[in-house]
């Protein structure tokens, strides 16, 4: 009889932490944007090494200091 393992599935989007092509994706960018605004600290994100990641929440976080009225 095969053993069933469980599946991590993540729920709370806002906790999964995103490469670099799924923020330019979910924000409709492309790479090259993304670095610059990674460069210029528009962008939060989390660097361990070589490996860059994003919290979408910190982005749309970040995104709003930007919005005009």
């Amino acid at each position: 009889m095969k053993r069933k393992t469980p599946q991590t599935n993540i729920t709370d989007v806002s906790d999964a932490l995103l490469t670099k092509g799924e923020i330019a994706r979910r924000l409709r960018l492309s790479l090259r944007t993304i670095d610059e605004w990674m460069r210029t600290k528009h962008l939060p994100y989390i660097k361990a090494g070589r490996t860059v990641r994003f919290r979408w929440e910190d982005v749309l976080s970040k995104l709003q200091t930007f919005r005009v009225n």
